[in-house]
Parts: C-alpha cells; sequence; structure tokens
C-alpha cells in the first residue's frame, strides 16, 4: 500500500508540470495585453519607451520558454512573483484569502453530505412513490439551475426580502449561509441521483437477496448492505465536487463580496494580471489532485481489489 501511495505522489509532479505550463502559455498566447491594461489603470502614456520599459520590467520580454523556467523556479518555493497591477508579492495576499476558500469550499462538502445521502436513500427506498418524485424533481431543478442565480435568489428571499441573513461580507459564519448553499446545490443534486442509481443497481446483487431471505430488517438491508455497497463510485465522484466547488467559488464570492481567492482572482482576469492568475490555477490544480489523490487512496483501502488489480497490472 505504501509503494502504491508513493506512485500516486509521483504521479502529481508531471500532472503539475503539464498544467502550469499549459496555463503559461495559454495566458501569453491568448492576445490579451497586461502592458496595455497597465497603462490604462496607473495613467501613463502608451509609448514605445513605457511599454518596452515595462515589458522588461515585467519578464515579458524574453522567450516563452525562458520566462516560464524560470517562474517555475520561483513557484517551486512559493513565489509566484508579484502583481503587475498593486506590485504586491501575488502569493502573500493568495495565502491571506484562501482561508476564505476552503472555509467555503469545506462547508460545502458538509453540505452535500447532508443534504445527499439522505435524500439519496429516501428516493432509492421509495422507488416510483411520492418520496422519489419529490426528490428527483428536486434534483432535476438543482442541476438546471446556474449556481449565480441561485445565489441571486437566496439573497432576494433572505437577505432582501426576509432579512435574516447577511448579503455580503464574512464578518460571521452566517454570511457563510447563503454562499455554500449556492455552490453546494448542483453537486447535492448530482450526488443525490448518483446515490439513488448505485444503490437501485446494488438492490439486484446476490447478498441483498440473501440479506432478504435471512429476513433481516429493512433499515439493516437498506443501510448496512445497499447503501454501503454502493457508496464506493459516490466515495470517487466526491473528487469532482471538490473541483465544481472550487469553480463555483470563483462566482459565487464575487456575488457575495467575499474576501477569498476566487473574488481576487477574478480582479486578476479582469486586469489581465499573469502572476495572479497563474498562482491561483497552479494553487487550485494543486488542491484538486491532492483530493483525488485522498480519494483514491480511500477507495483503495476500502476495497482491495482496486489494490490488487494495480498490482496486477504493474506485473
Amino acid at each position: 500500500m505504501i509503494a502504491f501511495i508513493l506512485r500516486r505522489i509521483a504521479y502529481i509532479i508531471p500532472v503539475m508540470l503539464i498544467a502550469s505550463f499549459g496555463i503559461f502559455a495559454l495566458l501569453r498566447l491568448g492576445g490579451s495585453d497586461p502592458i496595455a491594461q497597465y497603462l490604462i489603470l496607473s495613467n501613463l502614456p502608451s509609448t514605445p519607451e513605457t511599454i518596452a520599459s515595462l515589458r522588461k520590467e515585467f519578464g515579458l520580454d524574453k522567450p516563452l520558454l525562458a520566462q516560464y523556467v524560470l517562474w517555475l523556479q520561483k513557484a517551486v518555493i512559493l513565489d509566484f512573483g508579484s502583481s503587475y497591477m498593486s506590485g504586491r508579492p501575488v502569493a502573500e495576499d493568495f495565502f491571506a484569502f484562501l482561508p476564505t476558500t476552503l472555509l467555503l469550499v469545506g462547508l460545502g462538502v458538509v453540505v452535500i453530505i447532508v443534504v445527499s445521502v439522505p435524500l439519496g436513500i429516501v428516493s432509492a427506498h421509495y422507488r416510483d412513490k411520492i418520496p422519489d418524485f419529490l426528490v428527483r424533481f428536486f434534483c432535476f431543478v438543482g442541476v438546471c439551475m446556474p449556481n449565480f442565480w441561485f445565489a441571486f435568489l437566496l439573497v432576494w428571499a433572505f437577505a432582501i426580502t426576509l432579512a435574516w441573513l447577511p448579503a455580503v461580507g464574512a464578518d460571521s459564519l452566517s454570511s457563510f449561509i447563503l454562499p455554500t448553499l449556492s455552490i453546494a446545490l448542483m453537486s447535492s443534486c448530482v450526488n443525490t441521483r448518483l446515490i439513488r442509481a448505485n444503490m437501485l443497481e446494488t438492490s439486484k446483487e446476490r447478498h441483498i437477496t440473501y440479506a432478504t431471505l435471512r429476513h433481516l430488517s429493512q433499515k439493516t438491508i437498506l443501510l448496512k448492505h445497499n447503501f454501503l455497497t454502493a457508496i464506493l463510485p459516490i466515495i470517487t465522484a466526491f473528487g469532482m465536487h471538490i473541483g465544481e466547488l472550487i469553480g463555483g467559488a470563483l462566482v459565487v464570492e464575487s456575488i457575495f463580496a467575499l474576501p477569498g481567492i476566487g473574488l481576487y482572482c477574478i480582479q486578476g482576469i479582469a486586469n489581465h494580471d499573469y502572476p495572479v492568475i497563474q498562482c491561483f490555477v497552479v494553487v487550485m490544480c494543486l488542491i484538486f489532485t491532492i483530493s483525488n489523490l485522498i480519494i483514491d487512496i480511500i477507495y483503495a483501502y476500502l476495497d482491495p481489489r482496486i489494490y490488487k488489480l494495480l498490482q496486477d497490472a504493474k506485473q
């Protein structure tokens, strides 16, 4: 198992190299010009001398590969350069905003579990009955509704109309309720449908039939024999949910004015601030990759057959 974990960790290195070089090249080949944006925001004249000086200052006068190598040497020690617009170290600002986003994503994961697990079990248990239809209708609406639109509805209902919860800021834990519900809705609905489908598929297997013939209680069959058997693909799906939550944080933090990396990155994108965008993408890729690594380890631990298959494939 230790060799399996070390091998999976080793895969992170080429993945991060490919992801970092991809975003590095796309930014510079995409046609955006941070120099022009800097001149506009700074009220500086757009003269050839000024542009040449700024390109040299920002390191944009070097070949693409040379720029990447210099950036990578610093990024390894978590030095992502300075923002073109503010001149502040990107890593300092980024890691100052990161806890807010991690808290938002963590609360989103909790909501997904609390909402999707009971709804999925109820929907599978009452298949084609009223509770099942209600759950499926809720999931249909939740999957079709964009998180930013749901965020606006929550603000209108609970912040403006009822005045129960704050609409902006991060002054207290209550400030995270509406943003958390906004980013967790779609993933909760997807996970509910996945749990329902897996449990219905598992209910056809032999061990469920044997448990029924042994006259075990419906609760025992449903939770111990059906749900626990169907949970492995659900655990795998959580790796994807982490990515969805991080992506949703970009928009949701802007709507609720949360001081997180999502809002920080949106400002960087608007200003064509390469160091900010690169830092965001690389760190988010790293978090997403580590999340999937943890999921793979949990999966192999819960189902030793997966680990055995990997070992046989290696041989």
